[in-house]
């Protein structure tokens, strides 16, 4: 699942001027910081990331924490709703394939 996510910004100075421009992606620190360990993963949410870039702006970690926060909030499995009980009985109930016998006739010749 794609999602929609800003531009990284770069700060950089020229002749004593800060300037603040648009960037290829967002550093493994920014994405680290906001709990985003996986650089592919990132990558397949639709999260520029430049693994070419060391800094980390707290502008950028801003931007990065509320698409994390659903990112991160997916891979959680949605067993709220089953209480134990109702895990175990499932499990139970899962036919096992291990130790059968055959049941095939042995033909003498």
């Amino acid at each position: 699942m794609k999602t929609q996510v800003q531009e990284p910004i770069i700060k950089r100075w020229n002749r004593g001027i800060q300037i603040v421009r648009a960037g290829r992606g967002y550093s493994k620190a920014e994405l680290e910081e906001v709990g985003l360990r996986d650089v592919r993963g990132a990558r397949n949410h639709g999260i520029p990331v430049d693994e070419l870039r060391s800094t980390n702006y707290p502008e950028n970690v801003e931007q990065l924490r509320a698409v994390a926060k659903t990112i991160i909030d997916s891979r959680k499995p949605k067993t709220e709703g089953l209480d134990s009980e109702k895990r175990t009985e499932i499990k139970s109930k899962t036919p096992t394939t291990k130790n059968k016998k055959s049941t095939r006739k042995k033909t003498s010749e």
